[in-house]
Order: C-alpha cells, then structure tokens, then sequence
C-alpha cells in the first residue's frame, strides 16, 4: 500500500482536528478526503505532506515510516488551492524550479519541463509569466510543477476551489484523464460531493475528525453507513420518518401504490430538467420529490394538489443503512 495512517490524533489547544484516524490508500489510486469544510479533511492531508505534526498515531509512505520525517524527505508533490506559484518566473521556470534545485542535468531539465508541459497543455505558454495565464492554466502549471520531481504521492489541497464551477468542470475532468496517464498516488481534499464522486477512486468521509466511511463513489452512495453519509453525499428528505432520497420516491395523483401516504403539493420549482415539487404529508411532514421535467409534465401536477407518495422499491434509506453500518 502506498499510504498508511493508524491511530492518528491531532489537536489545536481544546479544539480535536482528527481522532483516531486509521486509513490505508492504495498505491497509483485517486482517493479523495472528503466532508464538510473544518471536518479535518485538511489537516490530514497536511499531516501526510509534513506540514503539520500529528500529536499520536504513525504514517507510513511506500513501506517507509514518515511519521517523523520533515516534509522535504517525503517525496511528496502539494499543489494549494492558489498556487503559491513564483510570479516573477516563467511557467517554464516555475515547473522547472523544483529540479534545479536539486541540481538535476540541465539537459534533463529542459526535457522533463518539456514533457510536462506537454501533458498539461501549456506548452505554447511556456515563456509567458503566471499572471498572463488563466486560473485554470495556472491551477495546471501548479499541477506540472508537483509532478516535475517524480513524487511519491501527488497531495491536492481543495485545488479547484478558488475556480468558476465551468472552469472546476473541465479541470476535474482533466484531473481523471491525467491520473490515468501518469498513475501517481494521488490524494485530494474537497467539499465538493459530485467532484469527489466524479473523479475519485476511492473517497474517505471525514466529519469532526472522524472517519465516517470509506469505500468507493458507488459504495459510499449505494450503502452509506449512516445518516451523516448519506446526506453529505446526496439531497435526503423524509418520509413517515425514514430518510430517503428525493428521486427515490414515486408520486402519484390517485391512490394506487400500497401504503403511500397523502399530502398535498405546497411548491412546485422547475430547475432546468427537474422539477422540485415539496409535498406537506397528513403526518405533517415537509417531504421533497425530484422528478423529471417530462414525468412532471405527464402527471399534471399543480400547487395544492392532492397526490400520494412512497418509496420506489430498494431505495436507500435508513432501513437500509443500519444494516450496512
């Protein structure tokens, strides 16, 4: 295994950052930390790079204890969420940093530059400086820069986050494709549910210092091991008391489905191809249901309609997860 974190804790005066954190990621795999943003998810990738010092617990990088290692013997790449790069050098320079540094070739260099700035596409903006550069290029310059020393184990610290959601898009997308070319153990930190859902491998769900669950995208949304995963990765609402996921529920103008409860339409918001109907149940219960534009439209649904609502068949819920957790 690439990585391994046991019984990690870390603590900033009375405030517990991480709790016996135990987690093994796998070599050449995309894992993704995620959970609510003072979750813990941060100072856990800072502990992995040697930024920070764990108070107890040990890491173990490619079968070498790195608890107490500094951060420059790690051989770790970190890219932060703004660069940090070096404005008065080129982007050529800015990639190339890291092994003049380490006195490589100069010849070596120049090619290894080359190479990776090829693979982040910014070879025809080489020469220019970090400020004439998008923040996308300069988001993927930072990228090059981490990979140029051959690391180890690639850390992303929330790296798409300071970008507009287009822009986010088209880097995660390119994140994947690049893992898939490169294979470089790669940890990243992020909030974001569908970024992590799309681009990793592997995610880990931390929440107040805690490892919530760790599984795969499909895993973690199919089979949360609680209520906390199953909200963090997905919309929930409920019904008769059960936590169910909005596009899980069938809606119907006429009592037809067994055990469907009553209630009424209160809202009905049309966003793009879904449209979002809030439905008060005669348990008094606020539920909401996804459904389709076209499905919507085909029911005729209007405010203060009458309708009945259940659970599709197998739908995630608590039930469910007690028996996964």
């Amino acid at each position: 295994m690439s990585i391994e974190i046991t019984g990690l804790n870390k603590t900033f005066g009375d405030f517990v950052a991480l709790e016996d954190v135990n987690v093994t990621i796998p070599t050449g795999q995309l894992t993704a930390l995620l959970g609510p943003s003072g979750g813990g998810k941060s100072t856990l990738l800072r502990i992995i790079a040697g930024l920070e010092s764990a108070d107890s617990g040990t890491i173990t990088i490619e079968g070498t204890d790195a608890t107490k290692l500094p951060a420059q013997k790690r051989n770790v790449g970190f890219v932060f969420q703004h660069y940090a790069v070096f404005k008065h050098m080129s982007v050529a320079k800015n990639v190339a940093f890291g092994l003049e540094i380490r006195k490589r070739p100069k010849k070596e260099v120049v090619a290894r530059v080359e190479e990776l700035l090829k693979l982040v596409h910014l070879s025809q903006f080489a020469h220019r400086l970090p400020a004439q550069l998008s923040g996308g290029q300069r988001q993927r310059m930072a990228l090059a820069r981490a990979l140029a020393v051959e690391p180890t184990v690639l850390l992303l610290d929330e790296p798409f986050g300071a970008l507009d959601a287009k822009v986010r898009k088209e880097l995660r997308d390119w994140l994947r494709r690049l893992h898939d070319e490169v294979h470089v153990t790669t940890v990243f930190v992020t909030h974001d549910q569908e970024e992590a859902m799309e681009v990793a491998d592997e995610i880990v769900v931390i929440n107040e210092g805690r490892v919530e669950q760790i599984g795969s995208p499909d895993e973690l949304y199919d089979s949360p091991a609680n209520d906390f995963v199953m909200g963090f990765l997905g919309e929930v609402t409920k019904l008769n008391g059960e936590v169910v996921r909005p596009h899980d529920i069938d809606i119907s103008t006429t009592p037809v489905l067994a055990g469907a409860v009553q209630g009424t339409i209160s809202r009905l918001l049309k966003v793009g191809f879904e449209v979002r109907i809030t439905v008060l149940s005669e348990n008094g219960e606020e539920v909401t249901v996804v459904l389709s534009r076209t499905h919507a439209n085909s029911l005729g649904l209007e405010v203060d309609q009458t309708v009945w609502i259940t659970p599709v068949p197998g739908a995630v819920g608590v039930r469910q997860m007690s028996k996964t957790g």
